[in-house]
C-alpha cells in the first residue's frame, strides 16, 4: 500500500500536469509534446519527491512480508516442524525462492502500476534530445533509450524485480546471526544504504564507477558504458553471497 501511494504521488506530480501534452511545445525544435516516457516515474527517480522517496522505501517493504518469518521460525523452534516432515534443503530453498520473488513484486509491481496509468493518458512518444527527456551521450543505453524507448523501459521493469528479490534475500543469511526480527527486517535497507555511502566514497577517494543501487536502479540515470559492469553484476553478486550464507549455516542449522 505504501509503495502504491508513493507512485501515484509521482504519478499526480509529474504524470497530470503532462497530460495536456501541447502545453510546452510551439512548435519550436527546443519544444515537444510530452511523452510517457518523460512522465513516468521512471524519468523522476533522484528528482522527484514521491520518485526519489520510493527507490528507498521500495527496500523496506520488499523485507516485510516473509523476511523476518524466517528468524521468528528459528527463535520459537517451529522450523523444526519443517525439518521432521520435509528435507532441510527443500526447506530453505522454498524459502529463499519464495522471499527472492516475493521481493522482486513488491518492488516491480508499483512501478509497473504507474507505467499503466501514465500510458492511459499520455501518449509514448519517441524521445529526442532536445533537454526534455533523460540526458543523451554516446553510451550503450543512451541510445536504446533514444532508439527503442519500450526496450530500455522493459530492462529497467527487470531489474526492479531483481534488485527488490536480491536485497530481500539478504534478510535471509541475516536472520542465522540475529535474533531479533526487526533488525532482520530492516538488514535489506541497511545494506542498500549502506553499499550507496561506501561507492560514493570509493568514487570520490579512488574514482570508481558507481555502484550505488540507488543509482543503478534509477531509469533517470544514464549509464556511462563502464557502469553497465556493476548494473548487471552488482544484484547477482548479492543474491550468490546470500544464498552461501543461508544455505550453508542452514546445513548445520537445528534452530537456536
Amino acid at each position: 500500500m505504501i509503495g502504491i501511494i508513493l507512485v501515484t504521488g509521482a504519478f499526480i506530480n509529474e504524470a497530470v500536469p503532462h497530460m495536456d501534452i501541447l502545453y510546452a511545445f510551439d512548435g519550436s525544435a527546443a519544444s515537444y509534446p510530452f511523452s510517457v516516457f518523460n512522465s513516468w516515474i521512471g524519468n523522476w527517480m533522484g528528482y522527484e519527491p514521491f520518485a526519489t522517496s520510493y527507490l528507498y522505501v521500495c527496500i523496506l517493504l520488499a523485507s516485510l512480508p516473509y523476511c523476518h518469518t524466517f528468524s521468528k521460525d528459528n527463535k520459537n523452534q517451529y522450523i523444526l516442524q519443517y525439518y521432521c516432515r520435509i528435507d532441510k534443503n527443500k526447506v530453505h530453498l522454498a524459502k529463499f525462492i519464495t522471499t527472492y520473488v516475493t521481493g522482486g513484486m513488491i518492488v516491480f509491481i508499483p512501478v509497473f502500476l504507474n507505467l499503466i496509468m501514465t500510458m492511459m493518458f499520455i501518449p509514448a512518444l519517441k524521445p529526442i534530445e532536445n533537454g526534455m527527456f533523460i540526458g543523451a551521450g554516446m553510451t550503450i543505453l543512451s541510445r536504446l533509450y533514444y532508439d527503442n524507448a519500450f526496450v530500455y523501459v522493459a530492462i529497467y521493469m527487470v531489474q526492479f524485480f531483481i534488485y527488490g528479490g536480491a536485497f530481500s534475500v539478504i534478510a535471509l543469511a541475516f536472520s542465522y546471526f540475529f535474533d531479533n526480527s526487526f533488525l532482520v527486517m530492516l538488514s535489506p535497507f541497511v545494506a542498500f544504504f549502506g553499499l550507496g555511502v561506501i561507492s560514493t566514497l570509493c568514487r570520490r577517494l579512488f574514482g570508481l564507477i558507481t555502484f550505488n543501487p540507488n543509482v543503478l536502479m534509477a531509469p533517470s540515470h544514464l549509464l556511462y558504458d563502464i557502469e553497465i559492469i556493476p548494473f548487471i553484476c552488482e544484484p547477482i553478486v548479492i543474491t550468490l553471497i546470500s544464498a552461501y550464507i543461508f544455505f550453508r549455516k542452514g546445513r548445520n542449522n537445528e534452530a537456536i
